[in-house]
């Protein structure tokens, strides 16, 4: 049920990822000064040092969920996957979109000339420790109540089929 229910969840988490990428066709045009000044901010806060570590957590992480047999292939197959499509190189540029549409160029500046300050290059390093902390944090809530989700998704997924019985 556990493999089950993280699969249904992945899936739901797969398909609203999918929503949202096919209703963003409007990518705004930006000036190079902008994108550079986004690309400097990501790189003052380290994204393009972390980027491989952050990744290879996610899919460290996402591992445990495989069956042991399974593990060693599933790890093989998702490093060689990221390293083609998951790299600082790849996603640079649309990273930098990415920011350029949340902030504008001074403010962009202005967060690159916080980042390398020493308080900027602290909070940096620190930040990838604390969002892994607070998803280990949500995991633990989660698993603290595993019982409670599984018979809610349970009641859901039986409410859903009374209507199709019914039929």
């Amino acid at each position: 049920m556990k493999i089950k229910l993280n699969l249904i969840i992945l899936t739901a988490i797969i398909f609203l990822f999918a929503g949202n990428l096919k209703a963003q066709t409007n990518t705004p045009d930006f000036k190079p000064s902008h994108l550079k000044a986004a690309e400097q901010y990501l790189i003052a806060t380290g994204v393009n040092t972390q980027f491989g570590d952050v990744l290879n957590k996610m899919v460290g992480a996402s591992s445990s969920q495989i069956p042991e047999a399974n593990r060693a292939s599933y790890l093989k197959v998702m490093s060689a996957f990221m390293a083609k499509y998951f790299t600082w190189d790849v996603l640079k540029d649309r990273l930098d979109k990415i920011y350029a549409a949340e902030f504008t160029e001074d403010e962009l500046k202005q967060l690159a000339a916080f980042y390398n300050t020493p308080l900027g290059k602290k909070a940096s390093t620190k930040t990838p420790v604390l969002l892994q902390k607070g998803m280990l944090l949500g995991q633990q809530a989660v698993e603290d109540h595993r019982p409670e989700l599984e018979q809610m998704m349970k009641d859901a997924f039986q409410a859903d089929a009374a209507p199709a019985a019914k039929e």
